[in-house]
């Protein structure tokens, strides 16, 4: 099968294209604080560090993961993965780009359904446990640290439900993905005889798409982890290079930091003109604004550094957010997902031709009306002078996302190098789940949960 590369076209994002872009000289001011960002990152990977970088490298892995699931699925027909945030994102944009769009009450025949439970809404849930079959349903629950209150909560409606109504054998509907060594997860496995997967020490949730995470629902459908891996492959290979202007993940970095930092554009506006891509634009939300919002730097200063991703969707977003992006505050970039082939296609009827509102339709394909809608929008903006640019992506298929992925990953490392801050951690994240420990009772979390209780009896401002 011939693999193509996707590419990236910054040409309305840079002067003297449009006023408001970025100067050419800005770019090459950037240049050597780029190289030391690129050259640290990569030290570190030689040293056995920045370990989602190993992930498409891992064959033996793959191997592994592609006969479990095989032979896990011989026995199931839906798998109901029990994870929120990145322990659940990347199998959903995998599952969406690739299994085809994810229709409410939709299943292929004769095809495996994945669904993706992150969120505890009691509504949602239990019209999902009264639309699966127990006895044909498989549940992977997946969490590092074993300590996620969503995914633990749902694990144990679960359980209780699996035991009462699928009889002695109920733990073989479940598999766990978790820590190789430690957490409630890994323990559970170790006193029920679960059957496990292993996530890497050094890989967090947002960069954990392909390992087990990610790996083993997209296995379980019938995807190609090894297409995964070579498409991620390539753009590490693409992005090993230190010349900025030609290295895809450097350039997405510095153009974004540039438009921040130097042009006040703090937000990045992600129009997706493919609906199999949409669940991957959610992924890369995570990873966009967990690893990029930060309060200090490296060194311990206040800084608040991000870049705030937001959602638009081609074209019914043209009709719903375009006129703020046009007249609104000029704050915004924007990044163009344009997807060149689709699976299926449809040509207009040439009907009502006298009427000149319809006839000037026919025999266009709809397609072709979805690119030109992007271009439009991208004009619009142009003329507004809000910088964007576009992705481009060759064909809807594993070698592709792969290559989406890796981009994206590693723009994000680049990006949080260029900001001076660790795109690794998450301490707002954190200090959120004390809180929720302390309101829930949990013990040792008792002083979260009495500051809260006070926060909550001031009714001053309640109307």
């Amino acid at each position: 099968m011939l693999h193509r590369d996707l590419h990236l076209d910054f040409n309305h994002a840079i002067s003297p294209k449009i006023p408001q872009g970025v100067p050419d000289a800005e770019l090459e001011a950037m240049a050597p604080a780029f190289s030391q960002v690129h050259r640290a990152l990569h030290a570190m990977h030689e040293m056995g560090q920045v370990q989602f970088l190993h992930l498409p490298h891992l064959e033996e892995t793959l191997r592994e993961v592609e006969t479990r699931a095989a032979k896990i699925s011989e026995n199931f027909d839906t798998m109901v993965v029990l994870g929120i945030g990145g322990s659940g994102l990347g199998a959903k944009a995998i599952a969406g780009a690739l299994h085809g769009p994810l229709l409410p009450g939709v299943k292929k025949a004769g095809a495996k359904n994945l669904i993706v439970l992150d969120t505890l809404d009691p509504d949602y849930f239990k019209s999902l446990l009264d639309s699966v079959d127990l006895k044909r349903t498989l549940f992977n629950v997946v969490s590092k640290s074993g300590n996620t209150v969503e995914t633990m909560a749902q694990f144990l409606i679960i359980y209780e439900r699996l035991k009462k109504q699928v009889g002695e054998n109920f733990r073989k509907h479940i598999v766990m993905t978790t820590d190789a060594k430690k957490g409630t997860l890994r323990r559970l496995c170790e006193e029920e005889g679960f059957e496990s997967f292993e996530i890497l020490p050094g890989v967090g949730g947002r960069f954990s798409a392909l390992s087990p995470v990610g790996l083993f629902p997209s296995a379980f459908l019938g995807i190609s982890i090894q297409q995964l891996a070579e498409g991620a492959s390539r753009m590490i290979k693409r992005c090993a290079v230190e010349d900025l202007w030609i290295n895809p993940a450097a350039m997405l970095a510095v153009v974004t930091y540039l438009l921040a930092e130097k042009h006040n554009r703090r937000q990045l506006v992600v129009f997706n003109y493919s609906e199999s891509f949409q669940t991957s634009v959610e992924w890369f939300r995570q990873l966009w604004a967990e690893s990029l919002g930060k309060q200090h730097d490296l060194q311990g200063r206040e800084i608040r550094a991000g870049i705030t991703p937001v959602h638009a969707s081609g074209p019914r977003d043209q009709h719903s957010q375009v006129q703020l992006y046009v007249d609104g505050p000029a704050d915004k970039m924007f990044m163009f997902w344009h997807l060149e082939k689709f699976d299926a296609d449809f040509t207009v009827p040439k009907l009502y031709s006298e009427k000149d509102s319809l006839g000037y339709l026919g025999g266009r394909k709809l397609s072709e009306i979805l690119f030109a809608e992007m271009q439009a929008t991208e004009q619009a903006l142009d003329d507004a002078g809000a910088p964007s640019f576009r992705l481009s992506l060759p064909l809807k298929d594993p070698y592709t996302l792969g290559q989406l992925f890796y981009l994206l990953e590693i723009a994000t490392v680049y990006t949080g190098g260029l900001f001076n801050v660790n795109p690794y951690d998450q301490p707002g994240v954190e200090r959120g789940k004390q809180y929720l420990y302390g309101k829930l009772g949990r013990k040792g979390f008792e002083e979260f949960g009495a500051s809260l209780a006070r926060r909550l009896k001031d009714k001053r401002y309640v109307v």
